[in-house]
């Protein structure tokens, strides 16, 4: 029997479509597969694992010794900023370059311009853009969008405007839930709550809040639609730290939220010891967070401890502050001329200057 070509590109075709079809066969689905917090390439444990905490390794303070090893390996691998890893083999041949040259720091001065990048709102095409973007304010913020834009329709925009010009009373909270269902519809609820969670305040948080716990309510496991939770609720009256520390007894081994909630205890509630505690825990779970998180050194030199916070300070990869001197952290040359006199039995500090140079 001689096939017509007509039938030969036919059934071609249907076999490409059959194996297109069956490409993922036998394969967990998304959903199943996907894990946005997955630490275990960085930490211990995931941060869904529900491994119990007395189980985890106990966690290692930082010190020179460490470090060094470190620094041994990121050279072996040769990857890397070509300067940073120049300072690192410096440290390795002279450890002590560490603590005893004033200047020597092997960090970047701040962040890569990829981190800085902040699109929020763009205004083009027929209405607005909803950037739900992975780049946030911080580093850490790396996580915590979807990346994907959303436009609104003329005809969305016109419903709205009609809801402005119509609505009675008060533009309070039920206006404002009206006014997300028309904005967001189309949008699952867990990236409309990650949109509300930035630009929220106010109603807008409650309504972020929403849509959050219908993502929880919808996928109870999921680590991320907590996050969002978490972070639609306010400063004010400690209201998120109180969300993240419930996040925390559903996921004790989310580094984010021992992160999140150090960054409260330092900054608002001015208690570095109990910063610290979550610090720690956060670097343990996930040692990505100690490499671009000043939390952690300025804990440690808070409370004395001198050679974890040079040692943590000098294991930085980069700085996410915008306010970076191209000179050290006054507060580091402190720490070092504490260890110094440790181990030298002086500081510079109190070296009494010659009459010429005061």
């Amino acid at each position: 029997m001689i096939l017509r070509m007509e039938t030969l590109t036919t059934l071609l075709l249907f076999l490409v479509i059959l194996l297109a079809g069956c490409s993922g066969c036998g394969q967990k689905t998304a959903k199943e597969f996907a894990d946005p917090y997955n630490q275990s390439a960085f930490g211990p444990v995931p941060a869904n694992s529900r491994m119990p905490a007395s189980e985890l390794p106990p966690f290692e303070e930082p010190s020179f010794e460490r470090l060094i090893e470190q620094f041994k390996i990121d050279v072996a691998e040769n990857k890397g900023d070509p300067e940073m890893l120049k300072r690192k083999k410096e440290a390795i041949a002279n450890p002590d370059l560490l603590w005893d040259a004033p200047l020597f720091k092997v960090p970047l001065t701040i962040a890569p311009a990829d981190f800085r990048e902040r699109p929020e709102y763009k205004q083009t095409g027929p209405g607005r853009v909803l950037v739900l973007t992975t780049l946030g304010r911080e580093a850490s913020d790396l996580r915590d969008f979807s990346g994907k834009v959303f436009y609104t329709t003329k005809e969305q925009e016109e419903r709205m405007d009609a809801l402005w010009k119509n609505w009675k009373g008060d533009q309070g909270l039920a206006y404002y839930r009206k006014r997300a269902a028309i904005m967001y519809e189309g949008i699952d609820t867990i990236n409309v709550a990650k949109h509300l969670s930035r630009i929220g305040g106010g109603d807008r948080a409650l309504i972020g809040i929403e849509y959050a716990e219908r993502a929880m309510l919808a996928d109870p496991n999921s680590v991320e639609a907590m996050r969002v939770w978490a972070e639609c609720h306010p400063y004010e009256q400690g209201q998120r730290l109180e969300a993240y520390q419930a996040l925390l007894l559903k996921f004790p081994h989310a580094a984010f939220a021992h992160e999140k909630i150090a960054w409260e205890y330092y900054h608002i509630q001015k208690d570095p010891e109990a910063a610290l505690i979550h610090m720690e825990k956060a670097v343990h779970l996930d040692s990505r967070i100690a490499k671009k998180n000043e939390l952690l050194w300025k804990c440690y030199f808070d409370l004395g401890k001198w050679e974890q916070a040079v040692a943590a300070y000098q294991g930085m990869d980069y700085f996410v502050s915008e306010f970076v001197s191209m000179y050290p952290d006054p507060r580091l040359l402190i720490a070092q001329d504490e260890i110094r006199k440790q181990r030298k039995g002086y500081s510079l500090r109190e070296i009494p200057l010659e009459e010429d140079d005061r």
